[in-house]
């Protein structure tokens, strides 16, 4: 961590608690105009009705759910299955069957005007729906009505041409069925400037590029989910189809080891086109009896498509093609999952809930490299040889949770998974894990507004199925080989939360962790020499995250501070240099203020929203990668004045800004000799978004 990310968090803490001291005992007393009346609240349960939300003008569920105080939404993991991605939202009591939309889009389908209220319920309330989790927002919906909201929006970054975007939902009742669509289009520009120095080892220069480069996506998604009573209980069918592309030139300028104004000596040039096509469908029956018993089957599948292709051309000296590359790559997978649960519902004190899990996951992928000279004569080839890898999993379970007094509820679990993992193509292999996932957690309701959480559980990762085919990063240069001999990582974490309620709009959040991991998948060289990602040993990965809501009506009337602060640290024994150093993929200190202002007596309001400076650590075979990222500065102003619609100018990157990226490069590996870095310095420029939005 540097002194100057340190200095910033102290600074940070020290503010939030001084401004929370001078605020905390007059916010209690003096909350917000008809805050108190929408808002209900005992030790278990509070409860906020729609009138809550209305100063925020929200337009879906989602909007209100990232405005409830002290709530900190948790729209799932990428994990394993079905039963280890459970968000922290049930939308009318139950969980939704998706995955690859997830929580936050099924909540973006339902619009504002159609939640009756949002309920907040601390401990677990239930073996079954969202467990492990000790806060829980369910989203009730107002039945038989007709309602929906769109959204046009204008989008510029820099100099790139103006773009639109735009989105709908609508809830209605069709055929018997209570259905919930939404369409989104997405269309943004965007380019970014760098300067790219090398140096050799002693720090002399060598080679100073800039670059520029211009980014375009287009996307678009359509889902929906529909429900009605069927088969003596509730059937909920729901379904997701997506375009996903991202299009990018990246060029550089040679220019030699002089200034960057100096005469372009030679041009490097990539054309980089990325699309996906992804799908998903979804099935879930529940029946509850009269017994408080509570059985439901879910059946889900997705698919997902993509192909990436990057023509890559050397110019040296500039004007004169001496080379081109051609890189494709190529994936598919899919996941099908089955589970059923039959769990205790109700006021009983003891829930248990049991059930089994099975699913079958498969990957196609495969990498293709061409390389011509000036001539257009193939001087590499290497040819696409297809690898498919394929999971069969099955997970059988148990959940209990015990409320054992008006204070305190206990809650646990077992898992036993067996699965199979087999590839074919570049190597004929298949390999057998088993695992036992135990979780215990309690909850301590110490008052009406203190909670402390207390759990332990142990984690299987998702092994990402792209690790067994070989990849590539034409940009960087970098080639990856497929390992066959991949198996998920396993973490134990232990945290312990604390979430107190000072005031109606009022909150803090706390949570200190610390995980034990094994396996950890990192990148190394193979014994053939090629490097890819394995599994390479253990490591530690402790921190917090906190989280506040800060009324500020003592000192501006409708203002409301809102910060979250992650900092963690980790270690890890480096294969290569043997030497401890920090995981992959790693950022150490993040920080992020956003104000907001409801002028009182008017239909406006503004705000700041601010993300602390970062630096991102990436390790490599031959070189260790630094990205560090300056501060950001997002402004707004929005009003509901005119024409009954909701109209917002947001600035983003107002003051610009800065991302450097700096590469210790090494040979053959970082373990051996250090040959010099490489430092390209990025900067973004100002955009601008114009939103309308409306209900009907």
């Amino acid at each position: 961590m540097t002194k100057r990310a340190t200095r910033q968090a102290y600074g940070s803490l020290v503010f939030g608690s001084a401004l929370a001291s001078a605020i905390l005992p007059a916010a209690a007393s003096d909350a917000t105009v008809n805050a108190s009346a929408s808002v209900t609240i005992d030790v278990d349960h509070q409860a906020f009705d729609a009138d809550f939300f209305e100063q925020y003008t929200p337009q879906t569920a989602l909007d209100m759910i990232n405005r409830l105080p002290g709530f900190v939404f948790d729209a799932g993991s990428s994990a394993r299955g079905f039963g280890g991605t459970a968000g922290n939202v049930l939308i009318d009591g139950t969980r939704p069957t998706s995955k690859s939309g997830g929580l936050s889009e099924a909540l973006s389908r339902i619009p504002a005007s159609q939640v009756s209220h949002i309920e907040i319920q601390r401990g677990a309330i239930g073996a079954g729906e969202a467990a492990g989790q000790s806060m829980i927002a369910n989203v009730v919906r107002l039945k038989d009505v007709s309602t929906g909201t769109w959204t046009v929006g204008l989008r510029k970054f820099d100099k790139s041409q103006i773009m639109p975007s735009v989105s709908g939902t609508f809830s209605t009742q069709l055929m018997g069925w209570d259905t919930s669509l939404k369409l989104v289009t997405f269309f943004k520009d965007e380019s970014r400037q760098a300067v790219i120095s090398r140096r050799d080892a002693g720090g002399a220069l060598t080679k100073r590029q800039t670059e520029n480069r211009a980014e375009r996506n287009r996307d678009g998604t359509f889902s929906f989910d529909a429900g009605r009573d069927a088969f003596g209980g509730r059937l909920q069918l729901n379904g997701r189809l997506g375009f996903d592309s991202w299009y990018g030139d990246t060029e550089r300028l040679g220019r030699g080891a002089g200034l960057a104004t100096a005469p372009v000596t030679d041009r490097f040039f990539d054309d980089h086109n990325w699309e996906e096509y992804s799908g998903e469908f979804g099935a879930d029956w529940s029946r509850t009896y009269d017994s408080g018993w509570k059985w439901r089957l879910i059946g889900l599948t997705t698919i997902e498509d993509w192909t990436a292709v990057d023509e890559i051309s050397f110019e040296t000296p500039l004007g004169t093609p001496s080379s081109f590359s051609t890189f494709t790559a190529k994936e598919k997978t899919t996941e099908t999952i089955f589970r059923t649960t039959l769990g205790k519902n109700g006021l009983s004190r003891f829930k248990p809930e049991f059930g089994i899990e099975g699913a079958f996951n498969t990957l196609d992928g495969s990498l293709e490299i061409s390389q011509r000279d000036s001539s257009s004569m193939e001087t590499f080839y290497r040819a696409p040889s297809p690898v498919r890898v394929e999971e069969k999993r099955a997970e059988a379970f148990v959940n209990m949770v015990w409320q054992a007094s008006d204070k305190v509820t206990l809650d646990g679990g077992l898992k036993a998974e067996i699965s199979r993992i087999s590839t074919s193509g570049h190597a004929e292999q298949a390999q057998t894990f088993k695992f036992l996932k135990p979780s215990l957690g309690a909850t301590f309701n110490i008052s009406d507004n203190l909670q402390f959480d207390v759990k332990m559980e142990r984690l299987v990762g998702q092994l990402d199925f792209g690790d067994f085919a070989a990849s590539a990063d034409a940009t960087d240069d970098r080639v990856f080989a497929g390992n066959p001999n991949l198996r998920p990582d396993r973490t134990d974490r232990l945290e312990g939360t604390v979430n107190y309620q000072f005031s109606d709009r009022g909150a803090l959040s706390l949570t200190l962790f610390h995980e034990w991991k094994d396996d950890v998948l990192e990148r190394i060289v193979l014994p053939s020499g090629a490097q890819a990602r394995a599994n390479v040993g253990s490591a530690r990965r402790w921190g917090l995250d906190a989280q506040a809501s800060i009324p500020l009506d003592q000192l501006l009337k409708g203002g409301l501070l809102e910060v979250e602060l992650y900092a963690k640290e980790s270690s890890f024994l480096d294969p290569l240099t043997n030497q401890t150093r920090r995981l992959h993929d790693f950022k150490p200190l993040e920080y992020f203020i956003d104000f907001r202002h409801d002028i009182l007596n008017s239909e406006w309001s503004w705000g700041v929203e601010y993300e602390s400076n970062f630096n991102w650590h990436g390790y490599f075979v031959e070189e260790f990668e630094d990205f560090e990222g300056s501060d950001r500065w997002d402004l707004f102003i929005e009003t509901t004045q005119f024409f009954g619609v909701k109209m917002k100018l947001t600035s983003f990157y107002t003051f610009s800004v800065q991302r450097d990226r700096i590469r210790y490069l090494y040979a053959p590996t970082r373990g051996d000799t250090f040959i010099g870095t490489e430092i390209s310095e990025r900067e973004r420029d100002t955009g601008f978004l114009f939103e309308i939005s409306g209900q009907f």
